[in-house]
């Protein structure tokens, strides 16, 4: 393996208003076990857990502590092949973990805005907002902006 190349943690990202964004009030591995046990209590699925933190350094690059774990369950699969086959791309959800210096931040995408395409799928869209905002009230005090943005 080559000498990893250090990517700059000090980057400010962009945060895109499809996106919902909070502090963590814990450290990295706790906010990652919270943010599990608030999808199985969800009676949601994990459906895969991505460490792009050693995907990367498999390729000499070294980051900050990065996790995405990605969620859903067949109920949600199945109206939304019933409802409208065209959002299945749309789906699994996920929660990225980010570690830099010595904070903690979960993101997730809005789910009234990714599905806002789908107009037959908006009480889908608003259950699954209101699943993540309660997942994510597990690792943050910080509220959940509302789902509102889909007219503005």
């Amino acid at each position: 393996m080559t000498d990893l190349v250090i990517l700059d943690p000090s980057s400010v990202a962009t945060v895109p208003r499809h996106q919902i964004v909070v502090p963590s009030s814990y450290g990295f591995d706790e906010t990652l076990q919270r943010l599990r046990d608030a999808i199985a209590a969800a009676e949601l699925w994990i459906i895969h857990e991505i460490d792009p933190q050693a995907l990367l350094k498999k390729g000499g690059i070294s980051t900050i502590r990065l996790r995405q774990l990605l969620w859903f369950h067949p109920r949600y699969m199945a109206r939304l092949l019933l409802t409208d086959p065209g959002a299945v791309p749309e789906a699994p959800l996920k929660f990225v973990v980010s570690e830099q210096a010595a904070s903690v931040t979960v993101s997730a995408l809005n789910p009234v805005l990714v599905f806002s395409p789908y107009p037959r799928l908006f009480g889908l869209a608003q259950e699954l907002f209101d699943t993540t905002e309660r997942m994510l009230e597990t690792v943050s005090t910080m509220p959940v902006s509302g789902p509102a943005a889909i007219s503005s």
